[in-house]
């Protein structure tokens, strides 16, 4: 019995002993990316996803990482389903889901949006590379994010975003940020960023491609909006002064036209000289509707401008946000 008993205890520890190294190994399988190169190999892309990760210039790494999370180009409804994304007033262009390790991304079609497809596929990616680094790395990568974000001008776009997540989220996001907004980061990021871009500067390229065509519209339609807004202020206020003008001086020419049938005048000069100064009243007054109406039409034009304006950028908004309901014109 005792004989069985040791014989027992001796494989029941072996079993444990196998199951540990057996863990160890497929940790250490995964920890060196074994896993990542099976998904990466079964994964087989579109022929337009080919394109964009092509023409990212992406190391191995970067590839097998990229291939490992499938990328896929959707729909709106798959978008707006997988991406959780319902919200008329955030541009969704693509999300990393951590539970399927899957990247979607909104198959946008515009052709004044040349570079988002490509930027939004990096931004995703950045994404993953985050999820799958170490802790101990993690660590330190979030020292030198920070300093690289503390060391952000004031006005900096990232800066106002990045103030809309919490903490357990900031890191993540700021490391998908920097990596593909900002060039010329310090020497430790821009170390990190070569091991899955060959040329980070081209990621950001990407971005700037497209963003700075939709801020330039961004800033146009404020501008317009403005000054239409000044503008019509302007054309109350002086509507207002010169019907009260036009009032006044219709009492003026009424009294005027009473005292001449009554013959109230000492003289015809007398009544002459006050006929020409109320002509002369009623030219002024005629001369500021006419420079008010010609006002009105440069109002006018400016509210075609900016509802021209509008319609350029709600198509550029309905391309990058699957739940659009697009900016209002002004009517004349």
């Amino acid at each position: 019995m005792k004989t069985e008993t040791k014989n027992k205890k001796f494989k029941t520890s072996g079993i444990v002993w196998g199951t540990i190294i057996g863990l160890l190994i497929i940790l250490t399988f995964n920890f060196l990316g074994g896993i990542d190169y099976i998904k990466a190999n079964l994964y087989t892309p579109s022929g337009e996803m080919q394109t964009i990760i092509d023409e990212l210039g992406l190391t191995g790494k970067g590839v097998r990482t990229l291939k490992a999370t499938s990328p896929k180009l959707s729909t709106r409804e798959i978008f707006n389903e997988k991406c959780n994304s319902h919200d008329s007033k955030t541009y969704v262009l693509g999300c990393y889901v951590i539970s399927d390790d899957n990247i979607y991304l909104y198959d946008i079609e515009s052709s004044d949006l040349d570079g988002v497809k490509e930027s939004t596929t990096a931004h995703e990616l950045l994404h993953a590379i985050y999820r799958r680094l170490p802790f101990w790395e993690k660590d330190s990568l979030n020292k030198e994010l920070k300093k690289a974000y503390d060391a952000l001008e004031k006005d900096n776009d990232i800066r106002a975003t990045m103030e809309l997540y919490n903490e357990s989220d900031f890191y993540d996001e700021l490391h998908s940020r920097l990596g593909t907004e900002i060039k010329n980061l310090p020497e430790s990021l821009e170390k990190h960023y070569a091991t899955i871009f060959t040329n980070q500067d081209k990621i950001v390229d990407f971005y700037e491609k497209y963003s700075s065509k939709f801020k330039k519209l961004e800033k146009e339609l404020k501008e317009l909006g403005t000054k239409i807004e000044e503008s019509k202020k302007y054309i109350d206020n002086e509507t207002a002064r010169l019907d009260k003008l036009a009032d006044e001086l219709n009492k003026k020419i009424e009294d005027y036209n009473k005292r001449i049938e009554a013959g109230n005048y000492s003289s015809v000069s007398a009544a002459k000289n006050e006929g020409n100064a109320l002509q002369n009243e009623i030219n002024s007054v005629n001369k500021s509707y006419d420079d008010l109406n010609k006002y009105i039409d440069e109002y006018n034009k400016m509210i075609d401008n900016y509802n021209s304006n509008v319609i350029q950028t709600n198509k550029i908004l309905d391309s990058i946000n699957s739940n659009s309901e697009g900016i209002e014109s002004i009517n004349n």
